[in-house]
């Protein structure tokens, strides 16, 4: 089978962007800016921390965040004042790396998509992913794909690639009809409802976890219509508005200008109260803890980055009832690598795929089956 996003170019688009990365990294002592403050952003200072590079600031269009510290780290907008000051520039607006290119362009300093920079500084790793990992050819090139898209800040080879029917594009992971399903970041019950179409109304039991207050009550209306269209059991569904993790404790929800889509989670407590109210914060628990003991058959992840989290505090019940996963690895970039390692570790008969499902760099999700 003859395919377009070959490991060959990969490699060559690497080798391309190692002396920009060389240049950027001898910058580091003198400090570099990060442009875009979103959770992207936030993650990339800790990195660049981490490997000894001082970040000075963040830049950013979105006017709420001039001014506050985001990680200890000042928040400016963009403008010629602030450009000319920078020594290196880390790109980190996934969704406008090649805009934000262009806008630098004429200024005196290097820049580099920091998706782009992660793949050249942990490019052994992710290799080893692609190699010894991923179990057909459409996952290899999806993987290759991802990869030119983050070195280039081009989403074409994402759009070529993209798939529908995200979560259940497999055959293994549709039409099975006794399957104990859990919808970790079930949302609005979006997934919950493909679920109950692609199984026809048949299962054993839904488990659907939400810790958005807005998203859970539109989650619970949802379902109530589901169990009236299908004649579904109600006690064959149990809602949960709680977050899932490796502890216990509370967890703030965050929302932007009240839009359904922009809501996460921020400011774990274990153990704690968060101080806000009920509607602002949520339990989270493990699924171990969840389940006690209780077998599952099909896990959804899209927990806004808290995947391993979630991985670690379900590890016992993956490695006892090896259930089907599909596990979202787009929040942050070392996800390309960390969740096929954790589940390969917990339990090495996993085979895995890899799809993409969205006409942008998001959306890709890894298939975990065994047998």
């Amino acid at each position: 089978m003859n395919i377009k996003y070959t490991s060959r170019l990969v490699e060559e688009e690497c080798q391309r962007q190692m002396p920009l990365a060389k240049a950027i990294e001898a910058r580091f002592s003198g400090g570099v800016v990060i442009y875009g403050a979103g959770f992207v952003g936030t993650w990339a200072s800790d990195y660049l921390d981490s490997i000894g590079a001082k970040v000075l600031k963040f830049i950013d269009r979105d006017e709420h965040k001039h001014g506050i510290q985001s990680n200890g780290i000042p928040v400016v907008g963009p403008s010629p004042q602030e450009f000319e000051k920078v020594p290196a520039m880390f790109i980190a607006a996934r969704h406008a790396v090649r805009p934000v290119m262009n806008i630098v362009a004429p200024y005196d300093f290097p820049a580099i998509s920091f998706d782009g920079y992660f793949v050249l500084r942990n490019y052994d790793r992710l290799i080893e992913i692609r190699e010894n990992y991923l179990s057909d050819t459409r996952s290899i090139e999806t993987f290759n794909a991802l990869m030119i898209s983050m070195l280039t800040g081009d989403i074409s080879p994402c759009r070529e690639l993209m798939e529908k029917d995200m979560y259940f594009c497999l055959p293994e992971f549709s039409g099975n009809f006794e399957e104990t399903f859990v919808d970790a970041g079930a949302f609005v019950g979006d997934t919950v409802e493909k679920f109950i179409w692609e199984n026809m109304g048949t299962f054993r039991h839904i488990h659907a976890f939400e810790p958005g207050y807005k998203q859970f009550q539109a989650l619970e209306r949802r379902m109530e219509r589901l169990v009236m269209e299908w004649g579904i059991e109600s006690g064959n569904v149990s809602l949960v508005r709680a977050g899932l993790a490796d502890t216990t404790g509370r967890m703030a929800c965050t929302y932007l200008d009240d839009a359904p889509l922009r809501h996460g989670l921020s400011n774990m407590e274990p153990n704690a109260a968060t101080g806000k109210e009920d509607w602002q914060n949520a339990p989270v628990m493990t699924l171990d803890d969840y389940l006690n003991g209780k077998p599952i058959s099909f896990l959804k992840a899209d927990v806004e980055g808290m995947e391993m989290d979630l991985l670690r505090g379900a590890q016992k019940t993956i490695q006892t009832f090896r259930p089907k996963m599909a596990l979202c690895i787009y929040h942050y970039p070392s996800h390309l690598y960390e969740i096929a390692e954790f589940v390969r570790n917990s339990v090495p008969e996993y085979k895995f795929n890899l799809r993409l499902h969205a006409p942008l760099f998001g959306d890709f999700v890894l298939y975990c089956y065994s047998g």
